[in-house]
């Protein structure tokens, strides 16, 4: 495969097509059960709007126009995902192209992306506005290297369109957009691209793609922000002095946390060849280190003006997945050759590709082996199958106080309204008859048997005091794949109209 490679190394293209056809079947031979982003994205496809929650809506739009046009399903989800994670590799590809002349070392920084766990592993299982994210930061940094080497009006257009799916995708997008800035100016033709009157027509595209959704956020600050924030103080600690240390710290352990990998594979595979070329340096090494020191600079701004203590690893991986390139261009520069390395660095990511499929599929086919169950294995299908056949009746609507149940629930009975109090913002029309009641169900909750509070309430203001206190009912159905006798609790109630 390697000499393949070294060969025609736009085969990469094909091999890493091949490896997401791989997943998507591993995704279909799981159970069809769903975790959170997932479920996500098919409760929220039951509305194409501006805006939804704390993220943009960049990637709930193509979620949601793709099951608009070929129906929901598990695959609909799962082809959307698998796309965009191709389209990453093969924009990756294309942005190391423009940066390395090796066409090998192009070759060895896309796969490198399969060293970078919280990429390979967490995007494939969870993420999805941060793969948006990752895809529109290609296509932004293609479109600004492709303008710094041979500007053109279509450089500057496809950088304008870049820049405002970018803002679309996720809003820290903005921190890579100012540090693109800071760069760009840096760089020898920076400053006389960024005063080339075409440069308007970027920022003019760019805030026509975003201004629909922009309005919305001004209408909406509160409820964008608020969840974010409050996940980014969360668990801090009251003595002020501890605060402004525990910020800065989390962040500089989760940077080496997710370079770590890259770096210690990379050690091994270049050896002395790699830390002896650090130095290095040239116009894109220097782009690209402003570029991650500024948006490093910004980060530490915001988590010392707003008190951030917890941060999590997919904040910080759309600008660190950028280090492969960054490396490669060092040692390239210094006149190492990648095909020297292609044979000895090739066959981990061979290996990866293979190994990541078996332990996703192995991890919920054998709970028993890691003496825990994962969220693929609760049994969505199975209650809705068991509750509706009990009830004789197919609900109206479906009413829950989470998103994990909303989603998955409604793959189950996909021409049935649901609604989540934990969107209380999205609401939608619903039937409720003696031949449609409305099915109340929630997942348990470490001491609490009762209904939700949220649910309570909304029976309260919607229907009425006097069904604000139906019969609580409870569901043990067995685990998908799971041991004689293990079964998952659900709690469900009936409202009929009186």
């Amino acid at each position: 495969m390697h000499k393949l490679l070294v060969r025609r190394p736009d085969a990469v293209i094909l091999l890493i097509a091949g490896y997401f056809v791989l997943e998507f079947l591993t995704r279909m031979a799981m159970p069809h059960s769903m975790r959170y982003d997932e479920s996500q994205q098919v409760f929220f496809s039951q509305w194409l709007t501006l805006g939804y929650d704390s993220q943009p809506p960049l990637y709930n739009w193509l979620q949601t126009l793709f099951i608009s046009m070929f129906g929901l399903s598990l695959a609909a989800i799962s082809i959307v995902k698998n796309i965009v994670l191709f389209l990453i590799y093969l924009t990756y590809y294309k942005l190391a192209r423009l940066v390395l002349s090796d066409k090998v070392f192009a070759v060895i920084a896309t796969l490198s992306l399969l060293t970078i766990p919280q990429f390979f592993w967490e995007a494939q299982r969870d993420l999805t506005h941060t793969v948006a994210q990752l895809l529109t930061i290609n296509l932004f940094l293609y479109g600004i290297i492709r303008t710094l080497k041979a500007p053109s009006l279509t450089t500057y257009l496809f950088m304008g369109a870049a820049l405002g799916l970018g803002m679309l995708s996720k809003y820290n997008f903005a921190l890579l957009a100012a540090a693109a800035l800071v760069a760009v100016w840096m760089h020898p033709q920076g400053r006389a691209r960024l005063f080339d009157k075409r440069f308007l027509l970027t920022v003019v595209v760019a805030v026509l793609i975003f201004l629909p959704h922009g309005l919305w956020l001004v209408h909406n600050l509160g409820l964008a922000s608020g969840r974010t924030l409050g996940i980014m103080e969360q668990d801090a600690p009251k003595d002020g002095i501890i605060k402004i240390i525990q910020g800065p710290l989390e962040f500089i352990e989760l940077v080496a946390v997710i370079c770590a990998p890259t770096l210690v594979f990379y050690s091994l595979v270049f050896g002395k060849t790699l830390f002896g070329n650090l130095r290095q340096t040239d116009e894109w090494t220097r782009f690209f280190e402003t570029l991650l020191l500024v948006i490093g600079l910004l980060v530490l701004v915001l988590i010392l003006g707003i008190g951030m203590t917890a941060l999590r690893d997919r904040w910080l991986l759309p600008f660190l997945f950028l280090l492969p390139i960054y490396l490669c261009r060092k040692m390239e520069i210094a006149g190492v050759r990648g095909e020297d390395f292609a044979k000895r660095f090739v066959y981990i990511p061979l290996a990866m590709m293979l190994i990541i499929p078996t332990l996703l599929l192995t991890r919920v086919t054998f709970p028993g082996l890691f003496k825990s169950y994962e969220a693929y294995n609760v049994p969505y299908a199975a209650f809705m199958q068991q509750v509706v056949t009990e009830e004789g009746k197919k609900p109206g609507l479906v009413l829950t106080d989470d998103w994990l149940p909303a989603g998955n629930l409604r793959l189950q009975v996909p021409d049935v309204p649901v609604m989540s109090m934990f969107f209380s913002n999205l609401k939608i029309g619903y039937q409720w008859t003696a031949d449609k009641p409305i099915l109340l169900a929630w997942l348990p909750k470490k001491g609490a048997d009762d209904m939700p509070a949220t649910l309570t309430a909304w029976l309260h203001d919607t229907l009425g005091p006097d069904y604000a206190a139906p019969a609580v009912k409870q569901a043990q159905v067995p685990y998908i794949h799971g041991r004689d006798g293990d079964t998952y609790r659900f709690y469900y109630s009936w409202v009929y109209p009186k």
